[in-house]
């Protein structure tokens, strides 16, 4: 499964974090203005009844209250405010807002000189509705005692919760803008810190296809160690590579002198004659199995050229047989390593092909999962089946082809070990073998 990307990870992580703080957010605003309208509710209604207290009079046993309060809303029909006054248990007043309603004593007792302010009340005359309401005692003097005397306000909670909801409503339209707006400057934030990494990344990409030797940009000091590290890397394979054939070239010239001495020698036996040669081939071929390979930072090798100049030599060297030789490779299909790889694993190939071949020889390539995949199909007498293992043995040869197929075959199966491909022998639609080599082509990194 592939992984997220650092950008898409930092992403998913902002938006997970917000899904979790703001509903927390919205709760506790709602909370803390919903405490806060409580709280000027009931200093609203505490001032109206005030107003009910300082209006009232009790003449003897007479109570009296004038027409028209001070408190507009209690003079207003309509307004949401009633107000309440109980004397000896019964109702002895109600505000002019309260004409539409038939009050009983309400069933709430206030020691004289104390209030008390409840948040949801369902009163006997409107229980359908919720209302706040705010009570307080006090006692008057009547003409033969101090009597208690009950001031009721009550407002009904509708328009408190309208207004309520309208604050929720507009915060989560504000924060979910806010969280679009945050969103957006973290994807912006993200962006530029990756930049050094993107940067990074393109510059090795380019160090790997072999267009730089080395990393030379200037990057946050938190990439400092990393460059050092790629860099001393590449400084020491391309050390190490120079080195091993150096050497290796050093070891050829010091063989070739004495096997030519030796093989120059007209008197050795042909027995030994033969080893002598033998032994030069394995060296030979020892020499160029060890330097062959990709480095991992050269340029790509494009197929089809190559091909091109391998089957005009075929041609020239099979020109009795009259040879066709079609290429179905698209212009841009590259091998990642080294050219003489290439040539002479190709050369063998089409060199057996060649060989085997009646009138017709196909070589088609393409690209897929990061897979190089080349094919080389001819029209000969094809290979039994029991002999394809046998043919990628070292030095095994078949009577399919006349000379030199099983030297040429070992040295395709050990290029293509080399660079950790796969090589298969299969039959051809044209009625002859069908040879495929895989190479695994990685593709540089994108930024």
């Amino acid at each position: 499964m592939r992984q997220l990307s650092l950008r898409l990870r930092s992403i998913l992580l902002a938006i997970i974090l917000l899904a979790l703080f703001v509903p927390f957010t919205v709760v506790i605003l709602d909370d803390a203005y919903t405490e806060s309208l409580t709280q000027a509710k009931m200093s609203e209604l505490r001032l109206m009844n005030l107003g009910l207290l300082s209006a009232f009079e009790l003449d003897g046993e007479v109570p009296f209250m004038p027409e028209i309060l001070y408190e507009e809303q209690l003079n207003l029909p309509g307004s949401g405010y009633l107000g309440v006054i109980v004397f000896r248990d019964k109702v002895i007043w109600q505000s002019a807002s309260a004409l539409e309603y038939t009050f009983l004593p309400p069933q709430i007792n206030v020691a004289v000189g104390n209030e008390l302010f409840i948040e949801n009340h369902s009163p006997r005359f409107d229980e359908a509705a919720e209302f706040f309401v705010y009570a307080f005692t006090a006692e008057f003097a009547s003409s033969s005692n101090f009597e208690p005397v009950r001031f009721y306000i009550f407002n009904d909670k509708a328009l408190f919760e309208q207004e309520r909801n309208t604050f929720v409503t507009t915060t989560w339209q504000w924060i979910f803008t806010l969280c679009i707006v945050l969103l957006i400057f973290i994807a912006i934030g993200i962006n530029v810190i990756l930049q050094p990494v993107r940067k990074l990344i393109e510059e090795i990409s380019l160090t790997s296809s072999g267009q730089k030797s080395k990393l030379e940009a200037r990057y946050p000091v938190e990439f400092d160690s990393l460059k050092q590290s790629i860099n001393g890397l590449l400084q020491t394979e391309a050390a190490q590579r120079t080195r091993y054939k150096n050497s290796l070239g050093d070891l050829a010239h010091s063989l070739k002198t004495p096997l030519a001495v030796a093989s120059g020698n007209k008197n050795l036996p042909l027995e030994v004659s033969e080893a002598l040669a033998q032994i030069n081939r394995i060296i030979q071929r020892q020499l160029k199995r060890a330097t062959a390979g990709s480095s991992g930072w050269q340029n790509p090798i494009a197929i089809l050229p190559i091909l091109h100049k391998l089957a005009d030599a075929m041609d020239k060297v099979y020109q009795e047989k009259a040879l066709t030789i079609e290429f179905d490779i698209p212009p841009n299909t590259s091998f990642k390593g080294d050219e003489t790889d290439l040539m002479e694993l190709c050369g063998n190939l089409l060199d057996n092909a060649c060989k085997a071949a009646k009138s017709h020889i196909t070589v088609s390539a393409n690209l897929n999962d990061n897979w190089l995949t080349i094919h080389f199909e001819d029209d000969g007498p094809g290979i039994p089946e029991d002999k394809k293992l046998r043919l990628l043995e070292r030095g095994a040869r078949l009577d399919t082809y006349a000379e030199g197929q099983g030297i040429g075959m070992a040295i395709v199966a050990d290029l293509v070990s080399i660079y950790e491909g796969r090589l298969l022998v299969q039959d051809s639609t044209l009625g002859g073998a069908h040879i495929i080599v895989q190479f695994p082509h990685h593709v540089p990194i994108a930024s």
